[in-house]
Formats: C-alpha cells, sequence, structure tokens
C-alpha cells in the first residue's frame, strides 16, 4: 500500500468522531490524497452532494427512485446445498472490518480489535474469525494481525499483507494454508512462462522499486508473480504486463484469462490488459474515451468479471464516470446507458449476477443512504435502479468468488451470502 499512514491521518483528521472503519478511513484517505495530488482537480460541495443525491431518487433511469423488483414472485433464500440458511454467532463484538469467502461453506470475517475499553490502539489491528460450514459455526483463527490488506486464494488459503513495526508502510506478504490459523512467508522461485492451473497470480510491489514513484499515487509499481499454494512459493511471471499496475494484490481470473487492470504508461490513460493463457501472453486496451484525467494523472479502472467470458471495467472521478464492456466477438465497448446515472459520493463499483446481470453499485453510506444499485438485466441497454433481495442497505460490496458463491460484509452482523447475487442471507450473527 502507497502511504498508508499518511492517508490514515489524513482521512482521520477531517472526519467526525463516529465509528469509522479502517478501510473507509483508507478509502477517503487515498480520495483526498489523490485530490490533493491533483489527480481529480476539484470536488462538489457537501450541500451539492446532498442535493444530487436527493434529485437523483427523483431523476434515476428506471422510474421515479422507486427500486426495480428483483424478482417475479417471491423466491426463498437457500444456501448452496439448498438447505434453509442458519447462521451463527461471532466469537467477538469488533465492528467488522473486511470479510472473504472461499466458497459456499469458507466464510471468513476480520474484526476490530479496538473498542472504548481498549484505548489508544492500532485499527489496523484485526482478529480473523472462520466458518468451515457455510457460517453455522464460527471460531477464532490464530492471534491478532496488524493487516493492510486480506484476499482469499481458495476455500482454506488466505493472502495478507502484514505491517510491521520495523518497516513501516512497506507491508510483508504472508499466506496461509490452513484457513487463517497460521501464517508463513512466501519463499521466492524462479520465473515462470505462465502461472500453473491451480496457481493464483499476486500483483506485488517489484523489490526496491520507490512506490511513490509511481504515474499516480493510487498506483505502486508491482510485477505479476504466480503463487504456488502448496509449496508457498511465489515466482515471477516472465511476459511482463505492458502497463503500470494498479494497487491489486490478487489478479481476478476466469475462464482461463487474467485481467489486470493499470495504466497506460505511454499516455498514463486507464487501460485494461487481458491474457488467455494464464500470463504467456498479454493484450492490451487502452481507454482513450474515457473519463478526463487530472493534472496528476488518470485513476486506473476496476474490473469485474462474471460466471462467462464478459468482462467489465469502470472508471470513475468526482465529475464523470464511464462503463466499458468487453466480449470475445465484440471487445471493448462503452456501455453508454451509464452516462445518465447520477454521480455520487464514492466510486462506481459493479459485479456480475449468476444469469449474467451487470450491477453496479454505490456505496452512499457518509450521507445514510447506504449502497444504491443499478442493473442491466437480461442484456438489456439500460441501468435500472434494483434492490437486492435480504441484503441491508449499509451491507456490501458484493463479491463473487471463482465458483460463483456471492458475498457481502455487513459492519454489524458480519457476513452475507448469496447464491446467484440477487437473494441474500445472513452467514453470521451477533
Amino acid at each position: 500500500m502507497t502511504g498508508l499512514r499518511e492517508m490514515f491521518e489524513d482521512a482521520a483528521e477531517q472526519t467526525p468522531p463516529t465509528r469509522m472503519l479502517a478501510d473507509e478511513v483508507y478509502g477517503a484517505g487515498r480520495r483526498r490524497w489523490r485530490r490533493r495530488r491533483a489527480v481529480l482537480a476539484g470536488g462538489a460541495a457537501a450541500v451539492a452532494t446532498s442535493l444530487t443525491l436527493v434529485l437523483a431518487t427523483v431523476l434515476l433511469p428506471g422510474g421515479a427512485g422507486t427500486p426495480d423488483v428483483v424478482a417475479d414472485g417471491p423466491t426463498p433464500r437457500t444456501t448452496a446445498s439448498g438447505e434453509p440458511p442458519t447462521s451463527g454467532t461471532l466469537p467477538g463484538d469488533g465492528i467488522v472490518q473486511w470479510v472473504g469467502a472461499g466458497d459456499a461453506r469458507r466464510g471468513y470475517v476480520a474484526m476490530s480489535t479496538c473498542s472504548p475499553e481498549r484505548q489508544p490502539c492500532r485499527k489496523t489491528v484485526w482478529q480473523l474469525v472462520g466458518s468451515d460450514d457455510g457460517g453455522r459455526n464460527w471460531s477464532v483463527r490464530g492471534a491478532p494481525v496488524d493487516v493492510a490488506g486480506l484476499a482469499v486464494l481458495g476455500p482454506d488459503a488466505l493472502l495478507a499483507e502484514v505491517l510491521d513495526a520495523a518497516t513501516p508502510g512497506v507491508p510483508r506478504l504472508m499466506t496461509s494454508r490452513d484457513g487463517g490459523r497460521s501464517w508463513q512467508a512466501p519463499q521466492a522461485g524462479p520465473e515462470v512462462p505462465a502461472a500453473p492451473p491451480g496457481h493464483p497470480v499476486v500483483c506485488w510491489p517489484v523489490p526496491g522499486a520507490d512506490p511513490q514513484a509511481s504515474v499516480a499515487p493510487a498506483l505502486r509499481p508491482c510485477e505479476l508473480h504466480a503463487l504456488d499454494p502448496e509449496a508457498n512459493r511465489l515466482s515471477p511471471l516472465a511476459n511482463r504486463v505492458p502497463l503500470v499496475l494498479s494497487d491489486l494484490l490478487l489478479v481476478r481470473q476466469t475462464s482461463g484469462r487474467l485481467w489486470a487492470p493499470g495504466l497506460d504508461p505511454a499516455t498514463g490513460r486507464p487501460a485494461v490488459a487481458i491474457s488467455p493463457d494464464a500470463g504467456r501472453t498479454w493484450s492490451r486496451h487502452v481507454f482513450a474515451d474515457g473519463p478526463a484525467c487530472g493534472t496528476g494523472g488518470c485513476v486506473a479502472p476496476k474490473v469485474t468479471v462474471g460466471p462467462g467470458t464478459d468482462g467489465y471495467a469502470v472508471i470513475s472521478t468526482m465529475s464523470e464516470q464511464a462503463v466499458h464492456r468487453y466480449t470475445a466477438v465484440t471487445g471493448w465497448q462503452r456501455v453508454t446507458a451509464v452516462d445518465a446515472l447520477p454521480l455520487g459520493d464514492s466510486d462506481l463499483g459493479s459485479f456480475v449476477t449468476a444469469d449474467g446481470s451487470h450491477v453496479l453499485y454505490q456505496d452512499s453510506g457518509r450521507t445514510g443512504l447506504g449502497y444504491r444499485f443499478w442493473a442491466a438485466r437480461d442484456g438489456a441497454a439500460e441501468y435500472r435502479q434494483v434492490e437486492l433481495d435480504g441484503l441491508p442497505p449499509m451491507a456490501g460490496p458484493p463479491q463473487r468468488t471463482p465458483d460463483g458463491f456471492y458475498y457481502a460484509r455487513d459492519t454489524g452482523t458480519g457476513i452475507y451470502g448469496s447464491t446467484d447475487g440477487w437473494h441474500w442471507y445472513p452467514m453470521s450473527g451477533r
């Protein structure tokens, strides 16, 4: 991570003393830091932002601000096995900072170790808990860890950026092969031509590179590595990606493709590199028709993929947003229907449901509205505002595991799950 402590202190100083979550603090700090470095010029005032959000409830495509029904008729919420969901109690009372899932049975929740009785404390020290039975039972996994990021590699395999007081601002990569019960540093492996089957691809900083020397503050120079989960070995890919890669710990993989977002080194424009053969070869697309960049550079796109071969790249700034869709037949094309959606107080994100619908989301938690969703369903060109059945307004963002299970974070109760992305159930409780 780039400038973690600076971003945290900057955000904390400018935010009212509420129950702030570490990732929200870092996210807010990153946005302010990026604006301060002129990546994005200007910004709407609070009154203007509130007015925009009020108008949005009236002017949203989909009719008078009323979200569409998510399905025709009642659909029971069931687990992947078809059984009614049962949620167990989390072993702890800390604020939920992160959630992850390896599949429908393996769920993970990281909770803050801070409390009014434990002050001062480091907000980045989290306690990981896990479930191996779809949320019916939860157990503590190891000791609390000071982390900058977590990712799930597989059902029982995790990846962590661990902060070390001896090297401030320079996290260490650690892996777990037993669901977070123990952690080890991966060993350096030889260069490989492509990632072997079952080996996740990790974006990790170039040794000795200056994190501040990247094209934009939101990016850091890193290279792609294939991680052998059994041998715990990290091997660089021989064919370098022709981009300045974004601050992305785990590279998305689907249908045999790798998707790497970043910036074009020649123009600084947002770009995505795709590999159809596990990193052996790459094709690059630069989004020349995306939102205008600030004087400090562009921001990298957010890439999401679904159960098929299609992918989406979302580019969002304070004044403009754009979505591009990739298919094997047409390549990348801009989705003009997104231009009608209102701008909000946070960046757009997206996910793809099991039926192939593309769902955009925006976190408006700072205004008390929670997450809002717009979906293009059944191949429709128009995005309409929708509700996700069973998912509380403040829970999100929805994410998808490689095998098609969906999960989202709720800061109070923990983790929600879904088998289709539309109908949700709690996997944990208090």
